[in-house]
């Protein structure tokens, strides 16, 4: 995650470089690419950290069926 940030960091840095120093059409075309870049960036790493999330909590409830499943086996043992 870290090197996604490394290259934002750089992606920002160039546009900002590009426009103040080209004020061509094209240039700020590049500017806007950098930036909506970033965008992307910024959404698939909220993407990875939601389905990380997701997998902790359905591991979370398969952890604490299995423990409902064992004491109702032990209950009905007895």
């Amino acid at each position: 995650m870290k090197t996604i940030t490394l290259f934002e960091l750089f992606l920002a840095i160039f546009a900002f470089y590009t426009l103040c120093t080209y004020k061509t059409g094209t240039d700020i075309l590049v500017t806007v690419l950098c930036l909506f870049t970033i965008f992307l960036f910024e959404k698939l790493r909220q993407r990875i950290k939601d389905d990380e999330d997701a997998k902790k909590r359905l591991l979370r409830y398969q952890i604490e069926d299995s423990k409902k499943d064992d004491f109702d086996e032990i209950i009905n043992c007895e």
